[in-house]
C-alpha cells in the first residue's frame, strides 16, 4: 500500500510523463553551471508544457521538478555528481572497486532491490564527471528524463542541432532490470549501475524529509485525477497582442482514463483585460475524450505593460499554468514595408543589419543604436570563467532595450533570477515567432567584438550569419535551420525595434 506522499510524488512524475513530446531533454540545461543555456524550467508545473511551449529538462531537473511541485521541496543539489553526496536521507552508497566478482554484484543488486521504495532516487556518477539520476516508482520500474538513445551529449550544441523528439519526448518509464544490466562486450554503454563507466552510486529517500504535500498536489489525486490539462493562447512565444486587440485562450481538458467525469473550468482574465462572456463552464467528459474551450479577452486600450500575465484557470480545482503574452506596439504596414526596403538597401551597401535597422527605423521616429557591440554590453553581464566568455541577461525592459522579453540564450549564457522567471522564458524559437522587422543579433564572444546580425522580412532573413561573413538572404528553409541553431550560438538576442513606439 502506497503512502500518501508516495502517491503524490508518483502522480507528479506521471503528469510530466503524460506530456509526451511537450517535455524534451536538454542535457545542458542546468541553470547554475556556466556555459549552459537558459532552457530549464524545473519550477513550472507539467501543465506549462503544451503544443506551443516546450518544457526542457534534464535528469536532475526532472526529479527536482517533481519534488518541488509535490511538496515545495528543493533538492539540495542540481548536478548528479553532487547528488550522490548531497541528497538527503541517503539509504545506500556503493563505490566501485572494479574487482567485484559476479557473485558480489549479484549480492549488491539483491540488497538494493530489497531496500528500494517508490519515490527513492538512484544516483550514479560516471568517470567523465557526469552522472544520471532516476526515480524508482515501484513494480520493478523507474522513471527518468533522458534522450531516447541514452547516449551522452545528445543535445549537440557544437553542430547547433535542436534535437527535439516528436514521437515521445524526454520522460521515460523503464524496467529496473535495465539499471542492473551487466556490461556486455560489443554493446554500447547503457545507463546502468554496473557499467565500467560508473564509479559510484547511491539511493536517497527524500520522502523521509519533505513536508506535507502541497494543496495542488492533493487535487491531482482527487478532483483532477486522470485529467490532462493545458492553456494555449493566440499569441504564443515571441508573437504579440496589442492594446485594444483581443487574445484567445484555449483551455484543453483530456480525460485520460477515468469513467465519465464532471468537469468544471473557471477562467479569470489577466489584469488589464476584460473577459467576453462567462468565466465558468461545466460539463461531463467521457473517458478518453478531449474538450477545448476558448475564452476571449479584450486588452485595455491604456494597457502599458510589456506583457499580460497568464489568466487564472482552474480545472476541477487544479490551477492550470497559462503562459504570459507579449504586448507589442505595431508599426503601420506601409511604414514597416518602408523600413524593410530601406534596411535592405543599406545592407546592400555594406551596412550590418543593426546599422541598417537603426537608419530605417530612425526615419520612422524609432531610436535604435547602430552598433552591434552596444547590445552585448547593454543587455548582458560578463562573467570571468575558465570556460571562456560567459554572459547572463540584465534585467529586462522591453520598451527601452527593444529586445523581446526572455528571447535570448546560447551556449555561453546562464540565467540568474534577475534575467527572467521560468514563466516568461522563450526556450525554443521558430520562424513563426518572428515578426517583420525583427533583428536577430548573434554574439561570438562576451564583448560583442565578433557579432553578426540579420533582419526578418516576414519570410526570409537578410544579413550576416557568421562573424566576418558576407551579407546574403536565406530562403525560408535556410532561415528555419539558422533559427534552429540559435541556442547553439555563443549568445543571441531578438531585437524588435517597434517596441520603441
Amino acid at each position: 500500500m502506497l503512502t500518501l506522499k508516495q502517491q503524490v510524488v508518483l502522480a507528479l512524475a506521471r503528469a510530466y510523463y503524460d506530456r509526451e513530446q511537450y517535455v524534451q531533454y536538454d542535457q545542458r540545461s542546468m541553470d547554475r553551471v556556466l556555459e549552459l543555456t537558459p532552457r530549464r524550467r524545473k519550477r513550472l508545473p507539467p501543465e506549462s508544457a503544451n503544443s506551443q511551449y516546450i518544457q526542457f529538462l534534464d535528469c536532475s531537473g526532472f526529479t527536482s521538478a517533481v519534488y518541488l511541485q509535490a511538496f515545495g521541496y528543493d533538492l539540495p543539489a542540481d548536478l548528479t555528481w553532487h547528488m550522490v553526496d548531497l541528497l538527503e536521507r541517503r539509504v545506500y552508497y556503493y563505490e566501485r572497486t572494479y574487482e567485484e566478482t559476479p557473485e558480489q554484484l549479484d549480492a549488491i543488486e539483491k540488497e538494493v532491490r530489497e531496500l528500494l521504495q517508490p519515490g527513492d532516487l538512484i544516483t550514479y556518477q560516471r568517470q567523465v564527471g557526469s552522472g544520471h539520476i532516476v526515480m524508482y516508482i515501484g513494480d520493478n520500474l523507474y522513471i527518468d528524463c533522458t534522450n531516447p538513445s541514452g547516449t551522452p551529449n545528445s543535445y549537440n550544441y557544437t553542430d547547433n542541432k535542436n534535437n527535439i523528439y516528436d514521437v515521445h519526448g524526454g520522460i521515460w518509464i523503464r524496467s529496473l532490470d535495465r539499471a542492473f544490466q551487466r556490461e556486455v562486450e560489443g554493446q554500447p554503454p547503457v545507463r546502468n549501475l554496473f557499467h565500467s563507466s560508473c564509479t559510484r552510486f547511491s539511493v536517497s529517500r527524500p520522502l523521509d524529509v519533505v513536508g506535507d504535500p502541497l494543496p495542488q498536489a492533493l487535487v491531482r489525486l482527487k478532483e483532477a485525477r486522470g485529467l490532462w490539462c493545458a492553456v494555449e493562447n493566440s499569441a504564443p512565444g515571441c508573437r504579440e497582442a496589442y492594446p485594444g486587440g483581443t487574445v484567445d485562450y484555449t483551455v484543453i481538458v483530456r480525460n485520460m482514463y477515468q469513467p465519465d467525469k464532471d468537469i468544471t473550468v473557471t477562467f479569470a482574465p489577466p489584469a488589464g483585460t476584460k473577459l467576453q462572456g462567462e468565466g465558468k463552464v461545466e460539463w461531463k467528459l467521457a473517458a478518453g475524450k478531449e474538450e477545448r474551450l476558448t475564452f476571449t479577452v479584450t486588452v485595455d486600450e491604456d494597457n502599458t505593460a510589456p506583457w499580460l500575465e497568464g489568466p487564472a484557470v482552474t480545472v476541477n480545482g487544479l490551477e492550470v499554468f497559462a503562459h504570459p503574452v507579449l504586448l507589442g506596439r505595431k508599426l503601420p504596414e506601409a511604414k514597416m514595408t518602408q523600413v524593410l526596403t530601406d534596411a535592405k538597401a543599406a545592407m546592400a551597401e555594406g551596412a550590418t543589419a543593426v546599422e541598417a535597422a537603426s537608419k530605417a527605423y530612425g526615419a520612422q521616429g524609432i531610436a535604435m543604436d547602430p552598433q552591434e557591440q552596444h547590445y552585448a554590453n547593454s543587455h548582458f553581464f560578463f562573467h570571468d570563467s575558465t570556460k571562456g566568455d560567459v554572459l547572463s541577461r540584465r534585467p529586462q525592459k522591453p520598451f527601452k532595450d527593444l529586445a523581446v522579453y526572455a528571447a535570448f540564450g546560447g551556449r555561453a549564457v546562464i540565467t540568474p533570477e534577475m534575467g527572467s522567471a521560468d514563466g516568461i522564458r522563450t526556450t525554443h524559437i521558430t520562424r513563426s515567432d518572428l515578426l517583420p522587422g525583427d533583428v536577430l543579433l548573434c554574439l561570438g564572444d562576451g564583448f560583442g567584438k565578433s557579432a553578426f546580425s540579420s533582419i526578418f522580412d516576414g519570410e526570409t532573413l537578410t544579413g550576416r550569419f557568421e562573424t566576418g561573413g558576407e551579407t546574403k538572404t536565406l530562403t525560408a528553409e535556410e532561415a528555419d535551420r539558422f533559427i534552429d541553431s540559435l541556442f547553439g550560438q555563443h549568445s543571441f538576442l531578438l531585437l524588435r525595434p517597434s517596441l520603441g513606439l
